[in-house]
């Protein structure tokens, strides 16, 4: 049975329909100018001395640099050589063929506001908000540790705030309201965009970026050592 995007109104795209999806983007990016891709998306476009061999695209998510390799349509992380895993292979070339050279903003838009994203909202707050707020909201100073190991940058706005650079032109705002147990006020968060940033990804991958900022902090929260066990 042929896999249709339509079918999947989700941010928890399996894995056999991203890898579908990334395939399908890599031929729509062979097909068109590199160079203008490069100038769109803020990357850089290095050609291939080789004759019939493809350039690469480098490009940072987070605070990782990864190679878009175009001749083997792989994604490959930098610092291990080994492939990106597919969640981000399939975001980095979505934003390669999505960008179109809007500045970036420089407000925040809360992802209910995203054109587009009323199908994913309930996914949004079920498994990127709630799931923070349940993480770390009797954990902020574990939560302040994950955010800057991935290169968050301290933002003084509502509650604990950190922005991180996802990619070139797309920024992502994470805020956190610690609970009150003796108010019992539970805890809340808040996870919201730099304004155009779906000129670069359409409403799903945005909230894809946000799931994999919610992975990403729970595993390094996993390292975190209490003051006197370091």
């Amino acid at each position: 049975m042929r896999l249709g995007m339509s079918r999947y109104q989700t941010i928890r795209l399996p894995d056999e329909l991203m890898v579908a999806e990334t395939k399908k983007a890599f031929a729509e990016l062979s097909q068109r100018n590199l160079d203008d891709v490069a100038k769109k998306c803020s990357v850089a476009y290095i050609p291939s001395r080789e004759q019939g061999v493809k350039g690469r695209f480098i490009i940072t998510v987070f605070n990782r640099t990864y190679s878009v390799e175009l001749s083997e349509e792989c994604v490959v992380d930098l610092l291990t050589d080994k492939p990106a895993p597919k969640n981000v292979q399939y975001i980095i070339v979505k934003y390669l063929i999505t960008g179109d050279g809007t500045p970036l903003g420089t407000g925040w838009v809360n992802y209910r506001d995203v054109v587009g994203a009323a199908p994913y909202v309930k996914e949004f707050e079920d498994f990127v908000l709630r799931r923070l707020a349940n993480r770390f909201g009797n954990a902020v100073e574990v939560y302040e540790y994950a955010c800057k190991v991935l290169g968050g940058k301290k933002e003084k706005l509502g509650g604990v705030s950190f922005s991180f650079s996802v990619l070139p032109r797309v920024r992502i705002l994470c805020q956190l309201w610690a609970a009150e147990k003796q108010d019992y006020v539970p805890a809340v968060a808040n996870v919201s965009f730099s304004m155009n940033s779906d000129r670069f990804l359409p409403a799903r991958e945005l909230g894809m970026v946000a799931l994999l900022l919610v992975d990403m902090l729970e595993k390094e929260a996993s390292k975190y050592a209490q003051p006197g066990q370091r």
